[in-house]
């Protein structure tokens, strides 16, 4: 079966705003966009792949880091860790996320953070 990929963020001037947090255990989250580089998560964005068949996800269980960016006129929220996805922040939010690949640069540098 072939999985065809998009990039969420195709460039790094559209990108108004980036909020970065920490989250532990899927339970509590902590505001670190002041320590983080964000010029340089805005260099890595474009390197991120994702499905374009979504999958179902029900919650963040693990610890991650989610990076919300508006891009577009739209709020995109992409969750780093296990499993990585991205989703598009709206007011009846969904279950439904995509995969995402190419992640694992953008995830070294948040965890030197």
């Amino acid at each position: 079966m072939c999985f065809t990929s998009y990039v969420p963020v195709t460039d790094t001037a559209g990108i108004a705003d980036v909020l970065v947090l920490r989250v532990h255990a899927g339970d509590t989250s902590e505001d670190i966009t002041e320590q983080a580089d964000t010029d340089a998560i805005r260099e890595l964005l474009p390197q991120i792949r994702a499905r374009r068949l979504p999958s179902y996800h029900r919650a963040i269980s693990a610890d991650c880091y989610q990076i919300q960016v508006v891009y577009g006129g739209k709020t995109v929220c992409f969750s780093l860790g296990e499993p990585s996805y991205a989703y598009e922040v709206t007011e009846s939010m969904s279950p439904w996320v995509h995969k995402l690949s190419g992640g694992e640069k953008l995830l070294a540098l948040l965890d030197e953070q």
